[in-house]
């Protein structure tokens, strides 16, 4: 009977993970200011299965401060182009914490997806030992 838990927890992991993330965003966007950026690079981040690349976004703040700000999302291929306009939100009382609209969106639907699947598998598993118990028992 520990199977099913087991598989239901591990659901639980990824889609509290996505969950997560998502709230956050949402939560961070409701009392951020959104502004227009264009990307001036990218910041490679590599290990030994290759690169990935960071946006570099440039934008001003509402009070005219300019700022550089390094996206924490990587991707290979990079997922904008230098030059490429782009829409930030960041905190107005730390225009460093930023968001490029619509990045990691990807990433937290799969997680979120991919939980929820597991959980469901881990129920129904859970479903069907408790009916075979159940059998056992009566028979």
């Amino acid at each position: 009977m520990r199977g099913p838990i087991y598989v239901i927890l591990f659901g639980l992991i990824f889609f509290g993970i996505g969950a997560g993330l998502s709230y956050r965003q949402i939560i961070f966007r409701r009392t951020a200011v959104e502004v227009p950026g264009e990307v001036t690079g990218h910041a490679p981040s590599c290990d030994d299965e290759g690169c990935t690349y960071m946006s570099v976004v440039n934008f001003e703040t509402l009070e005219g401060q300019s700022v550089s700000y390094t996206s924490t999302f990587s991707s290979s291929p990079p997922s904008h182009k230098v030059g490429e306009a782009v829409m930030v939100f960041y905190a107005p009382d730390n225009p460093q914490d930023a968001l490029i609209r619509g990045e990691g969106i990807v990433f937290r639907i799969i997680f979120t997806i991919i939980g929820g699947v597991i959980i469901l598998f881990g129920l129904v598993f859970f479903a069907s030992n408790l009916k075979s118990s159940f059998l056992a028992k009566e028979g």
